[in-house]
């Protein structure tokens, strides 16, 4: 097997991209390391298995708290701070298209994140409330209840009916909150384009007799 090694050309254009698309590469890394959490703790769990939904991203921790006892998190979590980051980096790197966009459709496109927005919010209070409630009545915080199910983090929500398995509800809140972040950031980035369009479009006369 023969190894190539990268030649100063391969280099040269790999920097090149860096230095022209600083953006694009960090969303494409972000985006990439949110996939991998994804991917790698989704396939820990078979086909079929009768398991909540989510839990897998929720009841284990990276990386291993033996080994890093005071930087580690849940799967889920550094799900949503990379899935945040490809959102916001990507944003910056499509500036100049979503500048070139008609000032109609920045503007439908504002009212449609800011019902995202909305429904996510509602979202966030569902499930907190959902939240508190079974920790009521499950009594998981109490002292006499012992056992792995005696925790915040197996919690799940059976309802509907329809559900073939629970949801596990730290999973679903984060995945809700990420949304909503994503929607929050998303509207003020989209104010700040017509900021910077406005500011483009003012008129020299203006300036003058303002």
């Amino acid at each position: 097997m023969k190894i190539v090694k990268p030649n100063r050309a391969s280099l040269l254009q790999i920097r090149t991209t860096l230095i022209n698309r600083p953006w694009s590469v960090l969303s494409w890394t972000s985006g990439v390391a949110a996939a991998s959490f994804i991917l790698y703790y989704g396939l820990q769990v078979p086909l079929g298995a009768k398991i909540d939904l989510g839990a897998q991203f929720v009841l284990t921790e990276w990386p291993n708290p033996k080994f890093f006892p005071f930087f580690y998190a849940k799967p889920i979590t550094w799900f949503s701070y990379f899935a945040f980051l490809y959102w916001a980096f990507g944003l910056e790197s499509q500036k100049p298209h979503l500048l070139r966009l008609s000032p109609r459709t920045r503007r439908a496109l504002f009212i449609v994140t800011s019902v995202v927005a909305f429904g996510a919010f509602y979202e966030i209070f569902f499930n907190f409330a959902l939240w508190s409630a079974f920790m009521d009545v499950s009594g998981v915080l109490s002292s006499t209840c012992t056992g792995p199910n005696c925790s915040i983090d197996a919690l799940a929500n059976k309802f509907p009916a329809t559900l073939t398995n629970p949801i596990n509800l730290v999973f679903a809140t984060k995945v809700v909150t990420t949304v909503f972040g994503l929607a929050i950031y998303s509207l003020w980035f989209l104010n700040r384009l017509e900021k910077e369009t406005e500011a483009r479009n003012v008129s020299p006369w203006t300036e003058v007799r303002a």
